[in-house]
């Protein structure tokens, strides 16, 4: 007989609703200033109040409340970038403005949730699903912020414009991951400000997508 695979119980009552609230926000101050090394149910249910046996009434372990906190969180960030790349397309008539922009819209949307994206990408290196749940978001991003650079194909002079692009992309997100320490211990910043690093990447980005490719 197979084993009940784990699940979130959604809340019906606005009493529900508001404890499930409450337990979220508790976690991901939590999650932010301990890490997920100090994360306990224990420690959460003295936080907000809420019992441990009604924490695990609503999520059968800690694994399945920090997934569903990821996807939650995960989908505000998404919309917040979304709509502000979509806003960018709207208004940017040139290549250089729209990557101008583009790079400060995402470098300050990683920036703003550096806490609680690291806390995630440390959870990512034993669990599958944060992991997933990562990675798509990651590709979901980085096809948005491609796919404006592409609406100004005509005057990207590389020979593959979707190749360049992606590399731009590749260039922005190491570039602001090594400033925020994502993936290591202490953040590498060369001693360049976070401005100076920003105009840093856009020139790189545009004198490489303004130059023709060298001929082999």
């Amino acid at each position: 007989m197979a084993t009940p695979s784990p699940k979130l119980r959604q809340p019906r009552q606005s009493r529900s609703k508001a404890s499930q609230e409450k337990i979220f926000k508790g976690a991901i101050k939590l999650l932010t200033e301990k890490g997920p090394e100090e994360f306990t149910l224990q420690e959460l249910s003295k936080r907000t109040k809420v019992s441990v046996g009604s924490i695990y009434y609503r999520f059968d372990n800690k694994e399945i409340l920090l997934s569903e906190l990821q996807k939650r969180e995960y989908k505000k960030m998404w919309e917040q970038l979304s709509q502000a790349i979509s806003d960018i397309a709207k208004n940017c008539e040139y290549l250089a403005k729209s990557l101008e922009n583009a790079n400060s819209i995402y470098a300050e949307h990683l920036r703003d949730n550096a806490p609680l994206i690291r806390a995630f990408m440390k959870i990512a290196l034993t669990d599958k699903t944060i992991s997933v749940t990562g990675t798509n978001i990651y590709h979901q991003s980085q096809s948005l912020y491609e796919n404006l650079l592409l609406t100004h194909a005509n005057e990207i002079q590389r020979e593959q414009p979707e190749r360049a692009v992606h590399s731009c992309f590749r260039i922005l997100h190491v570039s602001i991951a090594r400033y925020l320490g994502f993936g290591s211990l202490e953040p590498i910043t060369d001693n360049l400000s976070w401005d100076e690093m920003l105009n840093e990447v856009a020139e790189i980005q545009q004198y490489y997508l303004l130059s023709p490719t060298l001929a082999k």
